[in-house]
């Protein structure tokens, strides 16, 4: 056999990449395809038909059927539609994690919303990636879980940090409203932590020193500590600022 780049035969669950005049034995992903959309699933199939060591062994188009599926073709991944005309792709998830621990579920939306992706990670979701994802991903995304690992689409993943910096700042603000400091004393008590000196911080904010004096004095009568390192540490177990 006279390859120059990489050529692979597939054995049973293994296949056989040939490359540099070497030859590795890589294990092949299964994968079994659930959407109510046949375009969508001839389009995934069609992406994933030529990729090395990724097999669609099967479709299904109801999530009736899914379950009982699954059981028969032990898949490594399954790519499910988050909404089924007949039923709940998330739902369906909980119940396949639930039954079989060694399949890994990418869910596949046409929707970056806050709600279905939380409610995929609690139902033991492995990826969440859109629909209209382009071919590198969806192959980086199988492969990534196909290994335990997690994976989500660039757009999910900002959305999910964008929502975690919002609770913070929402918890945040709660704590300095229990404890009575405004949010300038909030920032006075942040630079305090970085070690800046009361001049430090006038300078910094625009402020006079006096005030900046006020303001420490205000601050620690409000949370009753009698120095700046018991201020720090409180504004740390209270969560006020950042360790």
């Amino acid at each position: 056999m006279f390859c120059f780049n990489r050529c692979i035969l597939r054995v049973n669950t293994y296949c056989l990449v040939y490359l540099s005049n070497q030859i590795f034995v890589m294990t092949t992903t299964k994968v079994v395809l659930v959407d109510d959309h046949q375009l969508i699933r001839m389009g995934i199939t069609a992406l994933l038909k030529s990729e090395n060591c990724i097999e669609v062994i099967g479709e299904v188009n109801t999530a009736k059927e899914t379950l009982s599926y699954i059981d028969e073709k032990k898949p490594d991944v399954v790519l499910m539609d988050i909404s089924l005309d007949d039923g709940d792709g998330i739902l369906l998830t909980q119940e396949i994690v639930r039954k079989h621990n060694d399949v890994k579920v990418i869910m596949l939306s046409m929707h970056v919303k806050e709600d279905f992706i939380q409610r995929s990670i609690k139902a033991g979701a492995s990826g969440y990636i859109l629909k209209d994802s382009p071919k590198n991903e969806l192959i980086q995304a199988i492969q990534e879980v196909a290994k335990g690992e997690k994976y989500f689409a660039s757009e999910v993943n900002q959305l999910m940090v964008s929502s975690y910096v919002n609770k913070v700042g929402s918890f945040t603000d709660k704590k300095r409203k229990l404890s009575g400091l405004t949010k300038r004393e909030i920032e006075i008590i942040r630079l305090l932590s970085d070690g800046l000196s009361n001049q430090k911080i006038a300078d910094q904010l625009g402020i006079s020193h006096r005030t900046v004096d006020t303001h420490r004095t205000n601050i620690m009568q409000k949370v009753k500590v009698k120095n700046v390192a018991e201020l720090i540490k409180y504004s740390i177990v209270n969560k006020l600022i950042d360790i």
